[in-house]
């Protein structure tokens, strides 16, 4: 049963909620990398929730915020080119590791940072602001800048979002942004009731996780961040069309961002002729265009019926969340012990965004948390940063 949670706003109140967000972890202004790793640790080990006490450093790793530097004989004769990625709501660093380690393959320096919040407990989440995130990320970004010859900025779902900001109020010191589902709106007709919501509620359902990974639920007040965040940022890039170059990959059948939204944003703001838009989709042909590729992602031979939300920069051999990972995302079924574990272990099983068509194809289909063509889509992101490092 979903637990409510009423608040009571009253002065003091609204006191502590403030205090409570200043306290958020976030990454300093002018900080070292290092140091924000030495922090971060400090940080996960004192406040988060294990989901195995027997192998916390797993989970502490999954969360943390990473950099990886490239191949120092087999990269050294390429320039000096920096990646600042980030994850999206719920989720951790871990999410960006595939993208990150192909980055890193192709030579680039590649660092990821842990929005507030994350990393520990969704609880945490309750008191962050949009602008914690931001003050991260963009801490982040101006350190990595002073750091490397060349930055491009990029991220996940309301990560995107964040390096899309970063990157056209800073158009002159980024060389541009890779998006993967970025959040320009969140996919619900009602998304702008959440902001009204959160004066009264916490939660709208609140399940236990048993992913190391990212949180099962995300309370309401951070969804409202991300109504605001998400609003506040397509009308910037809409209102200021620029040529700042821009990598989008996303699904058509997203059902936590509106990629439609997107694509509108796309054509009407990044304006630059190397911006590129892939879209996986289970019922378009392929199409190939200077700025538009669409994939078809209606695979029978692997059993997947398009590509969900986090599955688009998924690699397929992850060994957690890939096509024989450990994890299979099921979360659907919560309610429902036979369902979910007919989920878990089918090895016949479908998979893809929620959907009629896809319940028709298994009724305990999973949800997809990988890409059969991720290599394709690095090496399609890898030409879009060599292509623009010195536009």
């Amino acid at each position: 049963m979903a637990q409510w949670h009423k608040r009571v706003w009253v002065f003091p109140m609204l006191m502590t909620l403030s205090a409570a967000s200043q306290a958020a972890f976030v990454y300093e202004a002018d900080e070292p990398f290092s140091r924000y790793i030495e922090r971060a640790e400090r940080h996960l080990i004192a406040h988060k929730v294990w989901i195995n006490e027997e192998d916390k450093a797993r989970e502490l790793a999954a969360v943390m915020p990473f950099e990886l530097l490239p191949d120092a004989e087999q990269c050294a004769q390429t320039p000096s080119v920096g990646v600042l990625l980030s994850h999206g709501l719920s989720d951790s660093p871990f999410s960006m590791r595939d993208t990150a380690y192909a980055l890193q393959q192709a030579c680039y320096q590649v660092r990821v940072v842990l929005l507030p919040g994350h990393g520990t407990r969704a609880e945490d989440l309750l008191d962050v602001t949009r602008d914690d995130w931001r003050d991260t990320f963009r801490h982040g970004a101006n350190k990595f800048s002073q750091e490397v010859d060349t930055l491009y900025v990029g991220g996940f779902s309301t990560g995107g979002a964040l390096a899309t900001e970063y990157a056209w109020q800073h158009e002159d010191s980024v060389a541009g942004a890779v998006l993967f589902a970025p959040a320009f709106k969140v996919n619900s007709g009602i998304d702008w009731l959440s902001p009204w919501l959160a004066l009264v509620k916490d939660w709208l359902d609140k399940e236990p996780s048993d992913d190391f990974a990212k949180y099962a639920s995300i309370p309401v007040p951070a969804i409202a961040e991300i109504y605001h965040l998400a609003k506040e940022v397509r009308t910037e890039v809409t209102d200021n069309p620029k040529h700042v170059p821009v990598f989008i990959a996303l699904s058509d059948e997203d059902q936590t961002v509106d990629s439609s939204v997107s694509q509108e944003v796309f054509d009407t703001g990044m304006i630059s002729e190397n911006s590129q838009m892939v879209i996986y989709s289970q019922s378009q042909e392929n199409i190939k265009t200077a700025r538009l590729s669409v994939h078809n992602s209606h695979w029978p031979d692997e059993q997947i019926l398009g590509l969900s939300h986090m599955a688009i920069h998924g690699h397929p051999n992850n060994p957690y969340y890939g096509a024989t990972g450990e994890y299979r995302i099921c979360g659907w079924y919560l309610s429902d012990a036979t369902q979910y574990q007919a989920c878990r272990t089918d090895t016949n099983n479908w998979f893809g965004e929620r959907s009629i068509a896809l319940t028709e194809k298994s009724p305990h289909a999973a949800r997809v948390s990988w890409n059969p063509h991720f290599d394709e889509l690095m090496q399609e992101v890898t030409i879009f940063l060599q292509t623009n490092i010195n536009k």
